[in-house]
């Protein structure tokens, strides 16, 4: 059996990140901010409704409801959530990343909030590529 590196990239290179954070599905909102704050995170910003960012000095993280995943992802990753949290990559470019990985595409999706979004079952778990659209290319999707 090859190695993590092997199986994810399969001797391609490797997509370049600009940032990852855990995604976390969560069935009450109001309980999963007040456990992370008595942790020392802070609201970021409300991303969408029902999806918040926090952060504690450079940790990040993000808080989907439940009821927003099942409305804004694919159907076939929710299961995913169930082994733990995503990791959600931002990066340049979905095509190019695309490109780079072995792993299969279990979804794939434009968002309302302006990313386009690749979902990737790795051998870590769920790994949500994210690429922040112009203007234009949202409403042309």
């Amino acid at each position: 059996m090859g190695s993590f590196d092997q199986a994810f990239v399969s001797g391609r290179e490797t997509p370049t990140p600009i940032k990852a954070t855990p995604m976390y599905i969560v069935d009450d909102m109001a309980s999963a901010k007040r456990r992370f704050g008595a942790m020392g995170f802070e609201m970021m910003a409300l991303q969408d409704e029902g999806c918040v960012g926090m952060q504690a000095g450079p940790s990040q993280i993000i808080l989907v409801e439940e009821a927003h995943a099942k409305r804004s992802m694919p159907p076939e990753v929710l299961p995913s959530f169930k082994h733990g949290p995503a990791l959600y990559v931002w990066v340049d470019s979905i095509d190019e990343t695309r490109a780079k990985i072995a792993d299969p595409v279990i979804g794939e999706m434009v968002t309302g909030y302006g990313t386009w979004e690749l979902f990737v079952e790795s051998r870590i778990g769920l790994i949500i590529f994210a690429e922040k659209l112009t203007r234009e290319l949202k409403l042309a999707s």
